[in-house]
């Protein structure tokens, strides 16, 4: 039986990606007229996923561009989010297969290999090769780990983050803890130590996400692997790969870590440990301007490395910037000005300080300001130190399907007393089915 197109496929998957339905939107009439506004003006429809007080960050930013390049005009359009349970990347495929995609789009680090692999991305090798500000050298460690798909170049990074941990001191300091685990065996040690039990005023040492995202993290730097090197079998239900999952279940099943269920997870997560009801919790450095704006004084604080038991190893997190193929040479040539503008040092730190997500360029490290700032605000040092350690995600088309198989396997794992290895087989099953098609 012929196979279907690789796009008509991910847009049929039921697995809970991508938001069922994709109605006409207005930005979505607007794609493909770029360039259209003016013969004296270029303008560059620009899709992006981060709403919210973020959402208001990108159009402050996007302002500002617009103001100081009167020859280029970028039209910044909301499209919900773009993480795995969002609706843009929905709409981006549904637009391709329509043949309007927008001029920029910013995509899921994860779901980079799905977007290349649809033909309808701009290579930008030749781009970074002149440009004096995009270079992989340029870039701070593990930013370049996304940005290429099988030795082809088609995004620049553009906000991204890597998952920590955050701890409450206050609670360390009254368990008699002194610093932060570096292990995930002194992880569940502390978190053992660190929870009262006492009604509702109980502590819970440890908050883990029922997510893929830090999942990654806990497989690989147990020694275990995702996937196998020629990506045509998941491997994740190793002993080393589903030790740590195993281990963070029991801990919640024995009381000693809690987590949430749902897509609030995140969310609720976070407001636990804001009210000081939990002591650790797995997070991500893009959250770390707001975790400062909640935490205020209630509390001191701080930020650790994600734990290991065999080697460091971390996941990528955030978005990179592709240009689609559509895009006539004017416009990508302005496409190519806003993302350089972004990503240079004056812009990247300043979206840095403004947000919590990482500076792509090494030359932030250097600048007086931006030192000043970290001086000030020691828990954004550790995301810079972990960023050597980003470890690059398996490049299947398929590995979006893979890992929403895997967060359904967590949550029945966490909340419903399943076994892991049983869920995690359930799980294995479902991705190699996929993988397979």
């Amino acid at each position: 039986m012929q196979k279907k197109p690789f796009v008509t496929r991910f847009l049929a998957l039921g697995t809970g990606i991508l938001l069922a339905g994709c109605g006409t939107s207005s930005a979505t009439a607007s794609a493909g007229q770029s360039g259209s506004s003016s013969s004296h003006i270029t303008t560059v429809v620009f899709w992006y996923g981060l709403g919210g007080t973020l959402g208001k960050d990108v159009q402050a930013m996007v302002a500002q561009f617009n103001r100081t390049h009167p020859d280029i005009h970028v039209e910044a359009d909301y499209e919900g989010s773009y993480s795995d349970s969002g609706p843009l990347q929905q709409k981006l495929l549904a637009a391709i297969v329509a043949h309007r995609p927008p001029d920029i789009a910013q995509i899921e680090v994860h779901s980079m290999p799905v977007f290349a692999a649809t033909g309808s991305l701009r290579p930008l090798t030749s781009y970074l090769r002149h440009s004096p500000i995009d270079s992989p050298s340029h870039y701070l460690p593990g930013m370049s780990v996304t940005t290429a798909i099988h030795g082809v170049t088609y995004g620049v990074p553009f906000n991204r983050s890597v998952p920590i941990i955050i701890y409450n001191e206050t609670l360390f300091k009254k368990a008699g803890i002194s610093h932060p685990p570096a292990t995930w065996s002194q992880l569940i040690t502390d978190a053992k130590q660190l929870t009262v039990h006492a009604g509702s005023h109980s502590i819970y040492g440890f908050a883990p996400l029922a997510n893929w995202w830090p999942w990654e993290s806990q497989v690989w730097s147990a020694g275990g692997h995702i996937m196998n090197s020629s990506l045509t079998r998941a491997t994740f239900n190793t002993t080393a790969a589903e030790s740590v999952t195993n281990r963070l279940a029991n801990l919640i099943h024995s009381g000693d870590a809690i987590a949430y269920p749902g897509a609030q997870g995140w969310d609720n997560t976070l407001s636990a440990f804001y009210q000081g009801k939990v002591a650790m919790m797995e997070d991500s450095a893009a959250d770390l301007g707001y975790d400062r704006q909640e935490i205020g004084q209630h509390f001191a604080w701080g930020a650790a490395m994600m734990p290991t038991d065999s080697q460091e190893m971390v996941p990528p997190g955030g978005a990179d910037a592709v240009i689609f193929k559509q895009a006539s040479h004017a416009v990508a040539q302005a496409s190519w000005t806003f993302i350089q503008w972004w990503t240079a040092p004056r812009q990247t730190i300043s979206w840095s300080e403004t947000t919590g997500y990482l500076p792509v360029q090494r030359a932030a490290l250097t600048n007086p300001g931006y030192r000043t700032f970290l001086a000030a605000h020691p828990q954004d040092k550790v995301p810079l130190q972990e960023l050597a350690y980003q470890h690059q995600p398996p490049q299947s088309p398929h590995y979006l399907a893979l890992l929403q198989y895997v967060q359904n396997a967590m949550q029945s794992a966490y909340f419903t007393n399943t076994p892991v290895s049983r869920a995690m087989n359930t799980a294995l099953h479902e991705s190699n089915s996929q993988i397979s098609q």
